[in-house]
């Protein structure tokens, strides 16, 4: 037996607010994400567009090119 599994709809309210509270989440701890790629990245991620294990892949793969 399969079970088929939706993909959650997210709207994009709540993709505002998930990344307002990352941001919040960050400036609390004296950090803040400024590099525009690895926010659109998260912004991907949150909205479905892409799998988590995708977006720290993709962020990781980033980071090491610009070091």
């Amino acid at each position: 037996m399969s079970v088929s599994v939706q993909p959650r709809l997210v709207t994009p309210v709540a993709v505002r607010e998930a990344m307002s509270f990352a941001d919040a989440a960050l400036a609390l701890a004296g950090h803040t994400v400024t590099d525009a790629h690895i926010r659109d990245l998260l912004e991907q991620c949150l909205s479905g567009q892409i799998s988590d294990a995708e977006y720290i892949t993709q962020v990781s793969q980033h980071v090491d090119r610009a070091q």
